[in-house]
């Protein structure tokens, strides 16, 4: 079954001469009536647009990518749906809640909706119980592709291990194989391809992350929205935005357990996050460059390096929390150089920042701009030198 689009675009002529003949009849001023048939010009085109998009469909257990992307012939990947949607349509993920282990990049696209379903874009695949070579004491090791930018997570029983490791230059190296205790890892280069993984304790209910982002945007890409959609395990990021990103709108989102962000605005972006949550993360969300952001309603915890970071150009945060649970920075903002446009700004509405009982929440805002309304502070360490308030 072909998927069919309607374009209604025959019907153009008929309504040109409806409207000659309809709007004629009114006795009304010449401009007035000029108004009128701009007016009805415009709904119409609005019309248009709607009537011409398509409902694109993914099922990851029973699409195929040659299918037409119809709900009764789905495909099986949300790239392959990315490459077929055209302006207007929007692309639905099946079943509800499932586990999609894939990722997706938004290049030179415009106008689409992703509707996630509560779909979850994992980063990390199984690891087979079958293949290891047994060292004793407990100790396993396979051999392995090396990864994207030499990260590495492992995922024991649904729990992440980074083994305290980052992409900052002072991250701790792996301990030696015979240091390890139950339940960590360590990875051993062998050569420009390959590396020894080696884990101590179980080798039941592994997966190990091998996709850099969950979704991915480059290049010139324009009002894209995705509802219902969390990310997870990947070795970059949940959500990287890049290129010059414009309207870029997140609904109900999640990224999570990520080597790098949950989220994160990397280049000339303008994006709009409602509704989202950012944990086990090194940074829970990290906004760079030219980014202008706005988060309405997020919640931010448990992250490693820092919970919020916010160095690009504007950042709005609204009726957010930050749960600063670790030994992260709870929120560190302000411009990264000096700017000869207009300056850093930071605004913070309604947002209730909450530190550790024994260590409170450290926050940096180390200049630009800043207003704040309505906040709540709760055993917070607030540092806002080089920082102009404003009202």
């Amino acid at each position: 079954m072909e998927m069919t689009r309607r374009r209604p675009t025959a019907h153009l002529g008929v309504l040109m001469r409806f409207l000659d003949f309809g709007v004629n009849q009114l006795t009304v001023h010449k401009s007035l009536r000029a108004g009128i048939i701009f007016f009805l010009l415009i709904y119409y085109l609005i019309c248009l647009e709607s009537l011409s998009a398509a409902e694109l469909f993914v099922h990851n257990s029973i699409g195929k990518d040659t299918n037409s992307g119809s709900k009764d012939e789905p495909l099986a990947t949300i790239q392959q749906a990315v490459r077929l949607a055209q302006p207007g349509d929007q692309i639905t993920l099946l079943p509800p809640r499932a586990v999609y282990r894939q990722s997706v990049t938004l290049h030179n696209k415009s106008d689409l909706t992703i509707e996630g379903n509560l779909v979850t874009l994992e980063g990390a695949d199984p690891l087979p119980q079958t293949g290891w070579e047994d060292l004793g004491n407990d100790l396993s090791r396979r051999q392995l592709p090396r990864t994207v930018w030499d990260r590495h997570l492992l995922i024991v029983d649904d729990i992440t291990e980074r083994m305290g490791r980052t992409q900052s230059a002072n991250a701790p190296a792996f301990p030696k194989p015979e240091e390890l205790i139950e339940g960590q890892f360590c990875f051993e280069n062998i050569d420009e391809k390959q590396g020894w993984l080696y884990v101590k304790g179980s080798i039941r209910n592994l997966e190990w992350a091998v996709r850099p982002n969950g979704v991915a945007t480059g290049g010139k890409t324009e009002r894209i929205t995705i509802r219902n959609l969390s990310a997870r395990h990947f070795l970059n990021d949940g959500f990287n935005v890049h290129g010059q990103t414009t309207g870029f709108h997140c609904h109900t989102i999640q990224g999570y357990d990520c080597f790098d962000e949950g989220f994160g605005a990397h280049d000339d972006c303008e994006c709009l996050v409602q509704r989202g949550d950012f944990w086990g993360n090194e940074n829970g969300v990290a906004d760079v460059n030219r980014a202008i952001t706005m988060y309405e309603e997020c919640l931010f915890y448990g992250n490693v390096h820092v919970d919020v970071l916010l160095v690009g150009e504007r950042h709005v945060l609204n009726d957010c929390r930050i749960v600063n649970q670790t030994e992260a920075r709870a929120l560190s903002a302000g411009p990264r150089e000096t700017r000869t446009g207009e300056p850093f700004r930071l605004d913070l509405s309604e947002v209730t920042i909450i530190g550790k009982k024994k260590s409170p929440a450290r926050i940096r805002i180390n200049g630009g701009l800043l207003k704040m309304q309505g906040c709540r502070f709760e055993n917070v360490e607030l540092n806002t030198l080089g920082a102009e308030i404003v009202e």
